[in-house]
């Protein structure tokens, strides 16, 4: 197993003051298990797209090509953690996407009106792992060139969107930066998402997101249709895990539950 939650937990923990072990054995990514990330969107003609990778943990720096204009990795870590705003006894899964050709669009001659599907099965952990939906949020990265050119200030070169209703992580991000409450799928004209753990122990995302979402908040065009908008280079999707003990007695909310995914 990697060290990927014994990085999270100590600096979590260091941040917090609280103990390590204080509920049991430290939660460990299990790497004998490689995620899997699945992405798909329809493009104009009407012709379905699905790229499908198995991958190691890895960092942003270690992505590789998944296919058409897309660059991706899956790994620990995050905003949350980066904001010092995570648990001091969780784990933080993420699934990133880069644009391999900056200047082309993200998602390959999507169509109008089109979502793109993203999935990230079979992650592992040394124990049963319950996610929070309340935790799970999208960062999107802009270049800052793009940003000033709609006259918004360098500083919403990061956009969030975002499950939970009101968290900012710690007061880390600011209101012009975050659509709140908008992956739960209440709304048909945003994302909709879903956090899940298998028979086998193995937890998976599943994300449904309008193309239009990718527009930054902040853009006063309020343009949708794909080549009229500046997109992001960079997002990613990430949630939090906790130990089931401790996520039974914090009174998280029990994950669905999943048969075990086939080999």
């Amino acid at each position: 197993m990697r060290g990927y939650g014994i990085i999270w937990s100590c600096i979590a923990a260091a941040a917090s003051g609280a103990s390590l072990h204080a509920h049991g054995p430290m939660l460990l990514a299990d790497d004998s298990r490689m995620p899997v990330v699945k992405v798909a969107w329809t493009k104009a003609d009407g012709s379905p797209v699905s790229l499908e990778a198995r991958l190691p943990y890895a960092s942003p720096e270690e992505r590789v090509p998944l296919g058409e204009n897309l660059e991706v990795f899956a790994g620990l870590g995050g905003a949350r953690l980066e904001k010092g705003a995570g648990h001091s006894e969780g784990a933080i899964v993420r699934v990133g996407l880069y644009k391999a050709d900056p200047d082309r669009l993200f998602f390959t001659d999507i169509a109008n009106e089109s979502s793109i599907t993203i999935d990230l099965t079979n992650v592992a952990f040394n124990q049963t792992a319950w996610p929070e939906f309340d935790t799970l949020i999208q960062r999107l990265q802009y270049k800052a060139d793009d940003v000033q050119a709609c006259g918004l200030t360098v500083d919403q070169t990061e956009m969030y969107n975002i499950a939970s209703g009101d968290d900012t992580m710690g007061g880390t991000i600011l209101p012009s930066q975050v659509r709140f409450a908008c992956l739960d799928g209440s709304n048909p004209e945003e994302a909709r998402a879903k956090l899940s753990l298998a028979e086998d122990g193995t937890l998976s995302l599943h994300v449904v997101i309008p193309y239009a979402m990718l527009r930054h908040k902040g853009d006063p065009w309020s343009l949708v249709v794909p080549g009229t908008f500046f997109e992001p280079f960079h997002f990613d999707f990430e949630y939090e895990v906790l130990p089931q003990a401790i996520a039974e007695a914090e009174g998280v909310a029990p994950p669905e539950r999943l048969p075990a995914a086939q080999p």
